[in-house]
């Protein structure tokens, strides 16, 4: 197996793969040596946040040649875009996430491998669009943080939603699961469900943390029901806006972690996946 790895996914490996861009801003993609991988197997390293838009083209680019070259591609990206994006609730929506499955397996990706995808509802092997997915889960790593954290203190696992319910699964002692109503698909309108936190530390586990609005009605809740000490783990820290990781913590959090799934520019602890993992 041959590994060809992007400048956006460095962590996992020296970059062969050369990517630039034109004064007009147009991307500009080479493989050196590509002849070396006729019939190979392919692993491509890349990573499509931020920027998605210009990040999925640049791997559009990079598939066209390789798939020149053999049938046999995987592409490894750790956080996959328009993932939530994933059906249609109003009539004329475009259901990003089977577009963008649909343009990797047309541009040749026999398998993609990506962690704790929003729109699948546990780890495993998954078909979306004709896609091949095997869809890894950060949270033993994310629970693993959290009891180091606390050390020999216990602790509640909370998922604050019923879609990123299997993170609780790690937990060994006590785990809840909230439910919240969306007053818009960026707005909360409320978080409900009750949990035994009063006077007990909580850890908060979600697959990804976008505008963080989530989060701060989980703690406001949790606190409200009596938590003591409340951390907050999440495997995609997207962070999409002013501040957010700074907003979280003022709401009553006293530690935010995440994968580097996203390169971090924010203030808060990273946790490193591996391509083994």
């Amino acid at each position: 197996m041959k590994k060809l790895i992007t400048p956006y996914a460095s962590d996992f490996g020296k970059p062969n793969v050369i990517i630039k861009h034109f004064p007009d801003t147009e991307s500009y993609v080479q493989i050196p040596g590509i002849n070396s991988f006729k019939n190979q197997k392919i692993t491509i390293y890349h990573r499509l946040y931020p920027e998605p838009d210009k990040r999925i083209f640049e791997l559009l680019l990079l598939l066209s040649k390789v798939k020149e070259q053999t049938k046999n591609i995987e592409l490894l990206v750790s956080y996959l875009p328009y993932a939530r994006q994933d059906r249609e609730n109003k009539v004329g929506e475009a259901v990003s996430a089977n577009v963008l499955c649909g343009l990797l397996k047309n541009f040749g990706v026999k398998k993609l491998i990506t962690y704790d995808c929003h729109f699948l509802p546990t780890p495993g092997n998954f078909i979306r669009a004709g896609l091949k997915i095997e869809n890894r889960s950060a949270g033993r790593m994310l629970y693993a943080y959290a009891k180091k954290y606390f050390k020999k203190e216990k602790f509640v696992v909370v998922s604050p939603d019923e879609g990123a319910s299997y993170f609780t699964k790690h937990a060994e002692g006590l785990s809840h699961s909230l439910k919240k109503t969306r007053k818009s698909a960026t707005e909360i309108h409320k978080m409900e469900g009750h949990a035994e936190v009063k006077g007990k530390n909580v850890c908060i586990l979600d697959d990804i943390i976008a505008t963080g609005g989530t989060i701060m009605h989980a703690t406001k809740h949790l606190k409200e029901l009596g938590a003591k000490k409340i951390i907050v783990g999440t495997t995609h820290g997207v962070f999409a806006g002013e501040n957010i990781a700074d907003k979280i913590s003022r709401s009553g959090c006293a530690k935010i972690f995440t994968t580097n799934s996203i390169l971090q520019t924010n203030s808060v602890h990273v946790i490193e996946l591996s391509d083994k993992y």
